[in-house]
């Protein structure tokens, strides 16, 4: 195919569906085709290749590519799938398909967009509705040769480096730290003498590697304590120590503590938490944080001040891309947080003893903390006030809940459109479940937390209120699809614009700021703006 000229002709464009965010969902590929991701983060298995995929990525495949999903990720993953087809391209012969091979050698290549580049991108993904099938195509057609330039950049040549093979020897620890593991092993490892591997291993980490190898196993030891039940005779042997007394000595000159009292320590530790939601649970648990990682532009109002009035420091990350040597920075004693990719996870355990996957859905959260820092009657107490508060706001929407009318929370982005789903966590247990209001009939079968919306669907569903959430992301403005929404012939035909019950809402609390302190505020603007009260409500 190297020597033979070929034209790449678009098939398809569609979003990422609600299957592309279930762990165990399987998808194949019967043309090659282009994955662009423009929120969310997951972990695919690709042609059985472990991949962590996350916002602003352009992955491509080739025919007959498999991806399953190992993670479900976060509810928020979307992106789309573009799917193509080569042709060889002779003067006066017939056109012939072309076994399409991505240029990086593998099965499927892996593309990291800057933030300029993805920003460049967003007017590809315009509605449709408005063009002619010509338009339409010549449009696709130009995205495709856009991303196609990017997976044909030129890469920088790889170069073997001492780093790498102490990394692969790191590599070696993190995944058999159970086992019994020799310096000679390492050194084998990297490629050099024991000596060598040694003076260059404690350059680059300041520890022996046995140190590193002692310390590493006894945040495995830690993370163990806090989610099992295992004795701590059967965690030492897990963790790599022979010795069930020298563990408890190594344990306790790393951390201050015997194994037995390390759980009832936790709220003297350092602690790192690496979200906001979670730092203001565990502040509502009488557990302060020493710091907390937020992406600045998702910081809710109510989020900064509560932390600053509790002196926790705040580490400013990407979104999507948490900064692990700020992190190690800190020196926590122990990490807290969501959903983390394996690789960032990896890269965290260096640092501290990781307790990842917790989930922000605001009880869900509530009762893993409870169990984990053994605060399960506060637990049972907040639980009790936020059921209240819930009947409280129930009492006041009662007429809105009886009549029927229907409500709608539609997610503006640079990309498109999405409406909240009615069997979700978060808002949409608080809106359709705990509340009882009503989901208009055409978007009953939305599974997802946030599923894709045309103006038509949003014109079909037609809801009594509406509440507008434009989406906040770093490099990205939705403020132009805002406009053309408003624009557009549907918008003035909707009840609720007739009606004037359209209320903006904001990201950094409806979704990123969905906390215990965040909770009553939330609950507030809802039976303020739906009982037509104007407090909390602009339009």
């Amino acid at each position: 195919m190297a020597s033979k000229e070929w034209v790449a002709e678009w098939i398809s464009t569609k979003p990422l569906t609600r299957r592309w965010m279930v762990a165990g969902e399987v998808h194949h590929f019967q043309n090659p085709a282009l994955l662009f991701i423009t929120d969310g983060q997951s972990a695919w298995d690709i042609n059985g290749q472990k991949v962590q995929i996350s916002c602003g990525q352009l992955i491509a495949v080739e025919t007959g590519t498999v991806i399953k999903l190992t993670e479900g990720g976060t509810p928020d993953l979307s992106g789309w799938e573009l799917q193509f087809n080569l042709y060889t391209l002779f003067s006066g012969e017939e056109r012939k398909e072309v076994d399409w091979k991505v240029p990086a050698g593998n099965s499927f290549q892996q593309v990291q967009l800057s933030g300029l580049t993805l920003a460049g991108l967003g007017h590809y993904f315009r509605e449709e509705n408005a063009q002619d099938l010509i338009q339409i195509r010549i449009s696709n057609q130009s995205l495709l040769y856009e991303l196609l330039k990017h997976i044909y950049r030129k890469q920088p040549r790889v170069v073997q480096t001492i780093e790498e093979g102490l990394q692969r020897s790191v590599s070696f620890m993190h995944e058999y730290y159970g086992e019994v593991i020799t310096r000679n092993q390492l050194a084998q490892i990297t490629g050099v003498s024991p000596w060598h591997y040694s003076r260059k291993f404690s350059e680059r980490y300041g520890v022996s590697p046995l140190s590193y190898l002692s310390q590493y196993r006894v945040f495995r030891a830690q993370e163990q304590l806090l989610l099992t039940e295992y004795t701590s005779q059967e965690i030492s042997r897990q963790a790599g120590f022979e010795d069930a007394h020298y563990f408890s000595r190594r344990f306790k000159q790393l951390t201050g503590v015997s194994p037995r009292n390390y759980v009832q320590s936790l709220g003297q530790r350092k602690i790192m938490v690496l979200s906001p939601l979670i730092a203001e649970t565990m502040i509502m648990l009488d557990i302060i944080p020493h710091s907390v990682a937020v992406s600045p532009i998702l910081l809710a109002d109510h989020q900064h001040k509560l932390f600053a009035s509790h002196h926790i420091e705040i580490i400013e990350t990407a979104q999507f891309d948490l900064d692990v040597e700020r992190i190690a920075v800190v020196q926590p004693e122990l990490i807290i947080g969501p959903y983390i990719s394996e690789e960032k996870k990896q890269k965290l355990r260096n640092v501290a003893p990781v307790i990842g996957d917790l989930q922000l859905d605001l009880e869900e959260l509530l009762l893993s903390l409870g169990a984990l820092l053994e605060k399960d009657a506060e637990v049972r107490s907040i639980l009790m006030h936020l059921e209240n508060k819930r009947a409280e706001a129930r009492n006041q929407l009662e007429s809105i809940i009886r009549s029927g009318a229907t409500v709608m929370v539609l997610r503006i982005e640079p990309f498109g459109y999405r409406y909240l789903g009615g069997r979700s966590t978060k808002l949409s247990r608080l809106l359709y479940g705990q509340l009882q209001l009503t989901l208009p009939e055409p978007l009953k079968s939305g599974e997802g937390w946030f599923n894709p919306c045309s103006v038509e669907l949003l014109e079909l569903a037609n809801p009594d209120y509406l509440f507008v959430e434009p989406r906040v992301m770093e490099h990205f403005d939705a403020g132009e699809r805002w406009r053309e929404l408003m624009e557009s012939r549907q918008w003035g035909r909707l009840k609720a614009v007739q009606n004037n019950k359209v209320f903006s809402v904001d990201t950094r609390l409806w979704v990123d700021g969905f906390g215990g302190a965040g909770f009553p505020l939330i609950l507030n603007q809802i039976t303020s703006c739906i009982s037509d009260h104007e407090e909390y409500c602009a339009q």
